[in-house]
Protein backbone atom coordinates (compact mmCIF):
# COMPACT_ATOMS: atom_id res chain seq x y z
CA UNK A 1 0.00 0.00 0.00
CA UNK A 2 1.38 3.51 -0.72
CA UNK A 3 2.54 6.13 2.32
CA UNK A 4 -0.38 8.47 3.19
CA UNK A 5 0.45 11.57 4.53
CA UNK A 6 -1.69 13.49 6.48
CA UNK A 7 -1.71 16.74 4.87
CA UNK A 8 -0.79 17.39 1.30
CA UNK A 9 -1.46 20.87 -1.27
CA UNK A 10 0.14 22.62 -3.61
CA UNK A 11 1.23 26.26 -4.31
CA UNK A 12 2.46 27.89 -7.50
CA UNK A 13 4.63 31.23 -6.48
CA UNK A 14 5.94 33.84 -9.41
CA UNK A 15 7.66 36.64 -10.53
CA UNK A 16 10.77 38.61 -11.73
CA UNK A 17 14.06 37.43 -11.20
CA UNK A 18 16.93 39.24 -12.17
CA UNK A 19 20.29 37.52 -13.04
CA UNK A 20 23.24 38.25 -11.28
CA UNK A 21 22.01 40.11 -9.04
CA UNK A 22 22.57 39.08 -5.58
CA UNK A 23 19.93 40.95 -3.58
CA UNK A 24 15.93 40.70 -3.42
CA UNK A 25 15.18 44.18 -3.56
CA UNK A 26 12.89 45.52 -6.74
CA UNK A 27 14.81 43.28 -9.42
CA UNK A 28 12.55 45.10 -12.38
CA UNK A 29 14.82 48.36 -11.70
CA UNK A 30 18.16 46.34 -12.04
CA UNK A 31 18.47 45.14 -15.54
CA UNK A 32 17.43 41.91 -17.70
CA UNK A 33 14.56 39.91 -15.52
CA UNK A 34 12.39 36.48 -16.08
CA UNK A 35 10.38 35.08 -14.22
CA UNK A 36 10.59 32.01 -12.62
CA UNK A 37 7.67 29.95 -10.87
CA UNK A 38 8.05 27.11 -7.93
CA UNK A 39 4.88 25.02 -8.52
CA UNK A 40 5.53 23.44 -5.16
CA UNK A 41 3.82 20.43 -3.50
CA UNK A 42 3.69 20.33 0.14
CA UNK A 43 3.57 17.44 2.14
CA UNK A 44 3.13 16.78 6.00
CA UNK A 45 3.91 12.86 6.53
CA UNK A 46 2.35 13.74 10.31
CA UNK A 47 0.61 16.77 11.86
CA UNK A 48 1.31 15.65 15.23
CA UNK A 49 5.01 15.75 14.40
CA UNK A 50 4.60 18.64 12.36
CA UNK A 51 2.60 20.56 15.12
CA UNK A 52 5.18 19.69 17.66
CA UNK A 53 8.35 20.88 15.49
CA UNK A 54 9.05 24.25 16.68
CA UNK A 55 10.17 24.85 13.22
CA UNK A 56 7.22 23.35 11.68
CA UNK A 57 9.05 21.43 8.56
CA UNK A 58 7.41 19.65 5.89
CA UNK A 59 8.49 18.13 2.61
CA UNK A 60 8.74 20.61 -0.82
CA UNK A 61 8.57 19.11 -3.99
CA UNK A 62 7.31 19.85 -7.41
CA UNK A 63 8.80 21.59 -10.33
CA UNK A 64 10.54 25.05 -11.39
CA UNK A 65 9.93 27.00 -14.55
CA UNK A 66 13.21 29.48 -15.70
CA UNK A 67 13.36 29.74 -18.86
CA UNK A 68 17.03 30.49 -18.93
CA UNK A 69 17.28 27.05 -17.81
CA UNK A 70 14.06 25.30 -18.68
CA UNK A 71 10.23 24.76 -18.43
CA UNK A 72 10.27 21.57 -16.11
CA UNK A 73 13.21 21.79 -13.73
CA UNK A 74 11.79 18.93 -10.99
CA UNK A 75 12.73 19.68 -7.60
CA UNK A 76 15.16 17.00 -6.15
CA UNK A 77 15.42 18.03 -2.35
CA UNK A 78 12.45 20.57 -0.92
CA UNK A 79 12.13 21.37 2.26
CA UNK A 80 9.27 23.85 3.94
CA UNK A 81 8.78 25.83 7.08
CA UNK A 82 6.01 27.40 8.36
CA UNK A 83 6.22 30.00 11.11
CA UNK A 84 9.26 29.39 12.08
CA UNK A 85 10.72 31.65 14.74
CA UNK A 86 13.13 34.03 13.91
CA UNK A 87 15.99 36.37 16.50
CA UNK A 88 12.53 38.81 16.70
CA UNK A 89 10.27 37.46 18.88
CA UNK A 90 7.36 39.36 16.68
CA UNK A 91 8.53 37.83 13.30
CA UNK A 92 7.90 34.41 11.76
CA UNK A 93 9.14 33.26 9.37
CA UNK A 94 8.59 30.58 6.26
CA UNK A 95 11.11 29.09 4.33
CA UNK A 96 11.07 27.24 0.71
CA UNK A 97 14.14 25.55 -0.27
CA UNK A 98 14.24 23.89 -3.36
CA UNK A 99 17.36 21.60 -4.92
CA UNK A 100 17.17 21.30 -8.74
CA UNK A 101 19.85 20.28 -11.39
CA UNK A 102 20.91 21.92 -15.24
CA UNK A 103 22.84 20.48 -17.33
CA UNK A 104 24.72 18.75 -14.55
CA UNK A 105 24.75 21.32 -12.14
CA UNK A 106 23.23 21.17 -8.67
CA UNK A 107 21.24 24.67 -7.96
CA UNK A 108 19.62 25.64 -4.88
CA UNK A 109 16.65 27.98 -4.59
CA UNK A 110 16.15 29.57 -1.52
CA UNK A 111 13.10 31.90 -0.29
CA UNK A 112 12.02 33.75 2.84
CA UNK A 113 8.61 35.35 3.96
CA UNK A 114 8.76 37.32 6.56
CA UNK A 115 5.26 37.65 9.01
CA UNK A 116 5.50 40.57 11.07
CA UNK A 117 3.05 43.27 12.23
CA UNK A 118 4.36 46.54 10.99
CA UNK A 119 2.15 49.75 10.88
CA UNK A 120 -0.61 49.46 8.38
CA UNK A 121 -2.28 46.54 6.02
CA UNK A 122 0.54 43.93 5.69
CA UNK A 123 -0.87 40.74 6.28
CA UNK A 124 -1.33 40.07 2.76
CA UNK A 125 2.05 41.44 1.62
CA UNK A 126 3.90 39.43 4.28
CA UNK A 127 1.86 36.20 3.71
CA UNK A 128 2.31 36.34 0.09
CA UNK A 129 5.96 37.72 -1.19
CA UNK A 130 8.78 35.06 -1.22
CA UNK A 131 12.14 36.87 -1.17
CA UNK A 132 14.13 34.76 -3.27
CA UNK A 133 17.99 33.49 -3.98
CA UNK A 134 19.25 31.19 -6.54
CA UNK A 135 22.48 30.00 -6.10
CA UNK A 136 24.57 28.00 -7.42
CA UNK A 137 25.50 24.62 -5.62
CA UNK A 138 23.86 22.30 -2.87
CA UNK A 139 22.42 24.98 -0.63
CA UNK A 140 22.23 28.89 0.49
CA UNK A 141 26.24 29.42 0.96
CA UNK A 142 26.73 28.97 -2.83
CA UNK A 143 27.19 32.36 -5.15
CA UNK A 144 24.10 33.93 -6.24
CA UNK A 145 22.79 33.80 -9.46
CA UNK A 146 19.74 35.24 -9.16
CA UNK A 147 17.47 37.22 -6.85
CA UNK A 148 13.55 38.65 -7.05
CA UNK A 149 10.34 38.26 -5.30
CA UNK A 150 7.99 35.33 -6.28
CA UNK A 151 4.91 35.85 -5.22
CA UNK A 152 0.50 34.41 -4.66
CA UNK A 153 -2.17 35.78 -6.00
CA UNK A 154 -5.46 35.50 -5.26
CA UNK A 155 -6.19 33.15 -7.96
CA UNK A 156 -3.43 31.07 -7.00
CA UNK A 157 -4.11 31.45 -3.37
CA UNK A 158 -7.81 29.80 -4.32
CA UNK A 159 -6.45 27.07 -6.29
CA UNK A 160 -3.87 26.18 -2.97
CA UNK A 161 -6.79 26.32 -0.86
CA UNK A 162 -8.46 23.47 -3.30
CA UNK A 163 -5.76 21.31 -3.26
CA UNK A 164 -5.63 20.70 0.07
CA UNK A 165 -6.04 17.17 1.06
CA UNK A 166 -5.71 14.42 4.01
CA UNK A 167 -5.05 11.65 2.84
CA UNK A 168 -4.71 9.40 5.68
CA UNK A 169 -6.61 12.05 8.50
CA UNK A 170 -9.60 13.09 7.06
CA UNK A 171 -11.14 16.18 7.68
CA UNK A 172 -10.25 16.82 11.04
CA UNK A 173 -7.16 17.08 9.96
CA UNK A 174 -7.59 19.73 7.71
CA UNK A 175 -9.35 21.77 10.33
CA UNK A 176 -6.57 21.31 12.61
CA UNK A 177 -3.96 22.41 10.29
CA UNK A 178 -6.43 25.44 9.73
CA UNK A 179 -6.66 26.08 13.09
CA UNK A 180 -2.99 26.44 13.54
CA UNK A 181 -2.52 28.48 10.51
CA UNK A 182 -5.17 30.84 11.14
CA UNK A 183 -3.96 30.59 14.99
CA UNK A 184 -0.89 31.83 14.22
CA UNK A 185 -1.89 34.80 12.05
CA UNK A 186 -3.87 35.92 14.73
CA UNK A 187 -1.01 35.64 16.98
CA UNK A 188 0.75 37.96 15.36
CA UNK A 189 -1.38 40.79 13.28
CA UNK A 190 -4.11 40.62 16.04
Amino acid sequence: MPFRPDLLFHETLSGPMALGRRDTGHPARHGRTTRLSLHATIRIDSLEDFLLDPEHVAWLGGHLSFPPFSKCLPVREGRFQLFSPSDDPLMRLMHYDARFEHEGRTYFLSGTKFLRDDPGPDLWTDTTRLLTTLHEGHDDRGPVVAAGVLSVGVRELLALMASMRSPRGGPQTLVRFGRFFLGNLWELYA
